[in-house]
């Protein structure tokens, strides 16, 4: 058992472990919970006040005051979409029929956005059909990035969202994506955005007009809203996937954005679902906060009108809560802490003590067993993950040694000691580039045209170096690639024999790890 583990347990014990232990709470326990899982979109660790940001986010605060903060919890793809596969499959991405359809797994694959779960819905991978079939409600709404069965329409970008035809379209290409999602196993699939807001090159076409390139977190709240007023009554699982604070600006689309925009054209009535986009910038202002973290805020309002929902119609107790990021900005598209350790709050009144904070070690492909287990459906198929329950009850016997990530070229593993070992191995093509002197990426392209290292080269030392190992409890910027040192030799050698494990169990062969 992780000390960490032993120690919050432990500390439970002290505040009167008979609490949980009491009728009420063992009956919380046997309960199936309803289930509401906030995804939330490029959002780093800074960007949550919980988490020592500089922001204005009480409600996402909350929920780390009346439960449960992970301090490491990683994603294990750290893009939009193959993160969104992993927390919904609980697979890691290379194995995605997505991925497999680009790649062969002849060859060695560079893990960009291909995996979706629609790809898969035949196969039943999606966590939304594990609940279904266990009697729950199943909801999305928010951001899909997981395919459909065509791609959206696209559209000039001086296209008018108001003129008829255009409405048509758009009527259209949202309710292409409404099927995807319910292919999935969601029966309720509303405010969908089909990718990302924005924002198109100039003059190229998009999946939206210009004007619908804004983000609306009020619309995408009044689809989580109304799910729960529908499902009530029986046990229910809402996906929600705010579009925020990935790019365009939130503090742009507040100041100047249209709030009646939206994916399929402009509302005829706003929703009146939380504060006003003027008093969002008021509070940060009176805050004496820098008006660039008004997202965070927008996204925090939308959070804390659904918890005023389960409070309203007495769910809140039986309702479990996880709030986690998709990914991070300062080195999203790497292994490195900047993109793939994201924030995790979660909160289940008389279940998780309140306050309690954890080191231990949980990713987004954990998701799916853990809630199969809590809400009595039967486990997905070949999912990677594991159940972290009784991390979430307080009990002990919760452990994960180790933790493989992979993205790009990258792959990487994570001990719950505190040390992760990251190796790229890049293609025999740019392998040989490289020996000229050229510099790539981990995606594989010229520095000179680089487009997806999103600054990783200049804040990580040894972006360039094949082999790369690090203490992250001395050093956790990873600022010093300890893998030439003698001293951390052997540990080197164990990191090494432990990526070729993973390796093995994966479709693709990856450098000399699995050749």
């Amino acid at each position: 058992m992780q000390t960490s583990s032993r120690r919050d347990f432990l500390k439970l014990a002290g505040l009167g472990l008979a609490t949980l232990a009491a009728p009420a709470a063992r009956a919380a326990v046997a309960r199936r919970p309803n289930v509401v899982l906030i995804y939330t979109d490029d959002h780093d660790l800074d960007e949550i006040g919980c988490f020592g940001g500089q922001v204005l986010t009480p409600h996402m605060d909350s929920l780390a005051r009346d439960g449960l903060k992970l301090t490491r919890f990683y994603v294990t793809s750290a893009v939009c979409s193959p993160s969104r596969y992993n927390a919904l499959s609980g697979r890691y991405a290379s194995r995605s029929v997505s991925q497999q359809a680009k790649t062969p797994v002849t060859a060695p694959a560079n893990l960009g956005w291909e995996a979706g779960v629609y790809a898969e819905r035949e196969q039943h991978t999606c966590l939304a059909f594990a609940l279904r079939a266990a009697g729950y409600a199943t909801g999305m709404v928010g951001k899909w990035h997981q395919g459909s069965g065509a791609p959206p329409p696209k559209f000039a970008q001086d296209a008018d969202p108001a003129a008829p035809e255009v409405r048509a379209k758009l009527e259209a290409g949202y309710a292409v994506v409404q099927q995807a999602v319910q292919a999935c196993g969601f029966d309720y699939a509303e405010s969908i955005y089909a990718n990302n807001v924005g924002d198109a090159k100039p003059g190229a076409k998009h999946w939206l007009p210009k004007p619908l390139q804004v983000h609306n977190m009020e619309w995408v709240t009044a689809g989580a809203l109304r799910f729960i007023e529908q499902h009530k009554d029986k046990p229910f699982f809402l996906y929600m996937a705010p579009t925020l604070v990935h790019g365009p600006s939130p503090f742009n689309s507040m100041k100047s954005g249209d709030p009646r925009a939206t994916p399929r054209g402009y509302l005829d009535k706003l929703p009146q679902v939380q504060p006003a986009r003027e008093d969002v910038l008021r509070r940060v202002r009176q805050a004496g906060l820098k008006l660039m973290t008004a997202g965070s805020t927008w996204l925090d309002d939308g959070v804390g009108a659904v918890l005023k929902k389960l409070d309203e119609l007495k769910l809140a107790d039986n309702t479990l809560v996880i709030l986690a990021g998709d990914n991070g900005n300062p080195a999203k598209f790497t292994c490195y802490e900047g993109g793939a350790r994201m924030p995790f709050v979660a909160r289940w009144p008389g279940v998780i003590a309140p306050g309690r904070v954890s080191e231990a070690l949980v990713a987004n492909i954990d998701f799916a067993p853990t809630l199969c287990e809590l809400c009595g459906a039967t486990p997905l198929a070949k999912s990677d993950g594991q159940s972290f329950a009784k991390l979430l009850r307080g009990e002990p016997g919760y452990r994960r040694d180790s933790l493989l990530l992979e993205i790009t070229t990258e792959r990487a593993v994570v001990t719950a000691e505190g040390f992760k070992y990251i190796a790229v191995r890049y293609t025999p093509e740019v392998l040989a580039a490289m020996k000229t002197g050229k510099k790539f990426n981990h995606w594989c392209e010229p520095m000179e045209k680089n487009t997806h290292s999103y600054d990783a080269e200049k804040n990580y030392p040894a972006y360039f170096d094949l082999d790369q190992l690090y203490d992250l409890k001395a050093d956790p910027r990873e600022q010093r690639n300890l893998a030439a040192d003698p001293a951390q030799a052997a540990r080197l050698k164990a990191m090494q024999a432990l990526l070729r494990d993973y390796s093995q169990q994966l479709p693709h062969p990856f450098g000399e790890f699995k050749p």
